[in-house]
């Protein structure tokens, strides 16, 4: 068999594997409830679909992010309001971006680790579990495997690699803001990831990002008269992230603030603004430390609320993977962009672990260049057996994950009191 006939074999049998586990995953575990966030994109999307108008369940104008929204109209406007489309045509997406990390990782690392990092994503959990759900973290994860996908390409020109990223970075922002600082740090380091590189790349980029994220804003600032370059729910955000941890101190005893019905967005925002600072000023430095430390393992915790033994038996692969970003440049975005998410939603987002999905291909892109480095150090014999008993013992947590947890969960009040 020549290689263009592998190459080929390898591609599809990690799609059409990634599409079985997902297709099995979902079928398995039924159709999703439609509550708290999914029932505020479905309206949306039918709002889209059946008015024309992009506005919320009290009438909000910008309080989510337009993307996945958009996904779930243009779903809607071809198969009508049928969940099994959204699931279908997310569990299709899922095992796209499987291939593409595949595509993606042949690009940056060499021998069989592409492969390895292909053959992961299509079990991963951390991929799998987000088809079955009305949430945006399947479509968050497309578009931020494409955007490298076209940034990396070897066969574009320069010029058209950055504005090709710049435009797909643009989608990846609207499904969610929390990647500008990844996007604006990647192409601000295009020159020293390249060296054909340089300053017309960096304007082609931005050019592309501004072309996409402009049509938002611009709407945005017809309606509000002032410039909201993501949503109108990023200060609620902030304050239910201190607000959660702070709960569980016996911090907040006037309960969780919500705002009254009729009060506009932006009115709500001061609100929500006023209450975090009330919050924060009744805590010591040290319980706001222990807050969002707090949230910040909950982001890493291995349950979800199941032991997840795909996701540790990748972590500290992964983690070598971010040290060798120091050294290996190329690894230096996929680095970027979990850092800077598991910063961002310590601070904006909570303790949830979901919170770690949207970026789940580039923690297994990080474990593949672990799993290198360890092969390379150890030798391929050593890597073998440290990687298979590490595997049996998290598959022997997993199946008494119940005790486990309960462990974890008495070792977590020790540390946090509750």
């Amino acid at each position: 068999m020549n290689a263009a006939a592998a190459e080929r074999r390898a591609s599809w049998s990690i799609f059409v594997t990634a599409l079985a586990v997902r297709a099995v995953f979902a079928w398995r575990k039924g159709l999703p409830p439609l509550v708290a966030d999914a029932a505020e994109y479905r309206f949306y999307a039918a709002s889209l679909v059946e008015t024309g108008s992009y506005l919320g369940p009290q009438g909000e104008f910008a309080a989510r992010m337009p993307g996945y929204p958009l996904f779930l109209a243009a779903v809607r406007a071809l198969f009508g309001d049928s969940l099994i489309a959204v699931i279908a045509a997310q569990c299709l997406l899922g095992a796209a971006t499987c291939l593409l990390l595949y595509k993606l990782a042949k690009r940056i690392l060499p021998g069989p680790w592409p492969l390895a990092g292909g053959v992961l994503s299509a079990v991963y959990f951390g991929l799998v579990e987000p088809v079955s759900l009305v949430l945006s973290e399947s479509l968050y994860s497309f578009f931020l495997v494409l955007s490298a996908w076209a940034l990396f390409h070897p066969l574009w020109r320069p010029a058209v690699r950055a504005a090709a990223f710049g435009v797909l970075a643009g989608f990846l922002y609207l499904v969610r803001p929390e990647p500008l600082p990844y996007i604006l740090a990647t192409i601000a380091l295009m020159p020293i990831l390249w060296p054909n590189f340089g300053r017309k790349e960096i304007a082609a980029a931005l050019a592309g990002l501004a072309l996409v994220t402009g049509v938002w804003i611009g709407r945005n600032f017809a309606h509000f008269d002032r410039f909201l370059p993501a949503s109108t729910a990023g200060k609620s955000v902030v304050y239910i992230s201190l607000y959660l941890p702070a709960a569980r101190h016996g911090l907040a005893p006037e309960g969780r603030w919500f705002a009254p019905a009729g009060m506009g967005e932006l009115e709500s925002e001061e609100q929500f603004a006023e209450r975090f600072r009330e919050l924060a000023a009744r805590m010591t430095w040290r319980q706001l430390a222990s807050a969002y430390l707090f949230n910040f393992a909950s982001i890493l915790y291995p349950f979800l609320p199941g032991y997840d033994w795909t996701y540790m038996l990748v972590l500290p692969f992964a983690l070598i993977g971010l040290a060798s970003a120091v050294k290996h440049k190329e690894l230096r975005p996929a680095a970027m962009s979990v850092v800077f998410s598991v910063t961002i939603f310590t601070f904006c987002g909570g303790w949830a672990s979901r919170y770690r999905q949207g970026v789940a291909p580039f923690i297994i892109l990080l474990g593949a260049a672990g799993m290198m480095a360890v092969d390379k150090w150890a030798g391929r014999a050593r890597f073998l057996a440290g990687a298979s008993a590490w595997l049996a013992f998290n598959l022997l947590i997993w199946a008494g994950q119940a005790q486990v947890r309960q462990l974890v969960l008495w070792l977590r009040a020790l540390a946090w009191g509750h």
